[in-house]
Formats: C-alpha cells, structure tokens, sequence
C-alpha cells in the first residue's frame, strides 16, 4: 500500500491503537521508496479524539457526512439567489443534520470498539460546520485522514494547515469571478466591452445584498446560539437551586441524626452505671451467700 492508503487504514483504527500499528506499519514497508515511506509513517501524529470521531464518520457513516456537505452547496446557491426565507430554512435544517451526525460518530465508534464520551461531539460539529461552508474543507474531511479539527472564521477561508495526514491538494476553487471593472478612458482593448453605466452598480448592489442576506443568517445563528446558552444556564440554575435544597435537606437530618447519637450514648452511659450498680450488688449478695452456708456448716452435727 502507498502512504495514503495505510493512512487512510491507520486514521480510522481506535485510538489506543494507533500508535503501535504506524510503527509497526513503518517497519513492514516494503519495496521501492520503503526507507522514505517508513520515516513518513513514524511522523503521522496521533489524531484528536474529534478529528478521530470525523474519520470514522466517514468511514462508516459517508452517506450521512455527504448530505451535510450537499446541505452546504444548497446554503451557497441561497445565498447566491438572495433567498432570504430559504437561507433561514436551510440554517435551521443544518443544526439538527449537525447534531444528529455528530452523535452518529459516537455509535460509529463503539461498533470498532472503542468508546469516547460526548465531549468530542462540539469538535466534530465544529469541523463539520466548517466543511459545510467550504469546499476545501469539505475535501479534507473527506478524505478520512485528519489530524485535527477544523475551524471557519468569519469568511476567512477554512485553516488547513497540518489538518490533513499524508499529501492532500485542496481543490481548486471552481467560480470564477470577473475582474473589478475600472474606469476605463481609452477604447475598449479586443474581446472587451465596455459596460453600460448601470451595470457596474448592479453588480455592487446584488454583492452588498448578498453580503447582507449573509450576515443577517449568521446574526440569526448567533441570536439562536445566545438562546439556547440562556436556556441552558437556565436550567443550570434550577439544578443548583434544586442540589442546594437538597444539600440543606441533608444537614438538617445530619444534625438530627448527631443528636440521636448523643442521646443513645448518654442511654449507653447510664445503663453501663446501673450495670456496674449491679455487680456490685451481685458481689455482695454472692458474700452474703457464702457466710451464711459456712454459718450452717458449723451448726451442723
């Protein structure tokens, strides 16, 4: 197998595997190139546990990950068309297929065996959402082998510096977008018209509505994203609330159960002083006892 073929096998191994299969799969290289191959396999960092849990989605789950991805590409044609009604839909859309994608990672990982708590799950929606809203990105997670979890910023493109294990080539960007149209006082060079004067504020005006209709999705996102932190620390509170009852609850029988202490030990003291009453009474009648049988002995003929 070349490189991308064993890291597409080492990437997808449970995590506590790994790195004893690279090695020993850097030892077993074999045929032309094996020396450079071995020492490439040795320096394949061991996966985070959410990138690890995106590859395995992928592995086992591609059809899932490709429909977030299709979801993208429909997000980009609404965006472009200025649908504003659809742009909401699609959002909405999106956050449950993300939720529920990323929690299929943790069933796709138990079925090889190997377990990771739902901690992990924000990175794996984190990255999916960055494939969702960039091609490149999407090419990466598709291709099994990452190393680390992805990142949208703003419209920065996507980081993936180092995200990818062994060669990776992002694709390349497929629109094409005209040159800015400049003012123009010679003639028109070949193949070149010069546009009408209504077409450049035209062309402004669509790209300033589209950057609207983009940021009134994210401030939506946003407000959503606020709503359900609040809900959330809602509920946190009511849980407090709820434990600090409790906590109260159980001091109060605590001290109850430190006074019923005290009483049974004051009842256990006062019962050993009537007991040691009653050996020394015992002590005395059993003397009594015996006097008096010696006094009938020697009365006796």
């Amino acid at each position: 197998m070349d490189l991308v073929e064993q890291a597409e096998a080492l990437y997808v191994l449970p995590l506590d595997r790994f790195t004893e299969a690279r090695n020993t799969a850097a030892k077993e290289a074999t045929g032309e190139g094996a020396r450079d191959l071995a020492a490439t396999l040795r320096k394949l960092p061991k996966p985070a546990a959410a990138a690890w849990l995106v590859n395995v989605l992928v592995d086992r789950r591609r059809n899932e990950v490709e429909q977030v991805l299709e979801l993208g590409a429909s997000l980009r044609e609404a965006q472009d068309s200025l649908d504003r009604a659809q742009l909401h839909a699609l959002g909405q859309q999106r956050q449950r297929l993300l939720t529920a994608v990323a929690r299929q990672s943790l069933d796709a990982a138990a079925e090889i065996g190997h377990t990771i708590g739902p901690a992990a799950l924000p990175g794996v929606e984190q990255t999916l959402r960055a494939a969702l809203a960039d091609p490149a990105a999407a090419a990466a997670v598709l291709t099994g082998r990452l190393v680390r979890t992805l990142e949208v910023t703003g419209w920065d493109p996507v980081d993936l510096e180092g995200a990818v294990a062994g060669p990776f080539t992002p694709p390349a960007d497929g629109e094409t977008t005209a040159p800015d149209d400049a003012t123009d006082t010679g003639a028109a060079g070949p193949g070149r018209r010069t546009p009408e004067p209504t077409a450049v504020p035209a062309r402004r005006r669509k790209e300033a509505d589209a950057r609207f209709a983009a940021a009134q999705h994210a401030r939506m996102e946003a407000e959503e994203a606020a709503a359900g932190l609040q809900q959330k620390s809602r509920r946190l509170v009511v849980r407090r609330d709820g434990l600090t009852a409790s906590i109260e609850d159980f001091e109060e029988r605590l001290d109850s159960l430190r006074r019923e202490i005290t009483d049974v030990d004051a009842e256990a003291a006062a019962l050993d002083r009537e007991a040691a009453s009653a050996d020394r009474a015992l002590a005395r009648a059993t003397k009594a006892e015996e006097a008096a049988a010696a006094q009938v002995r020697a009365l006796s003929p």
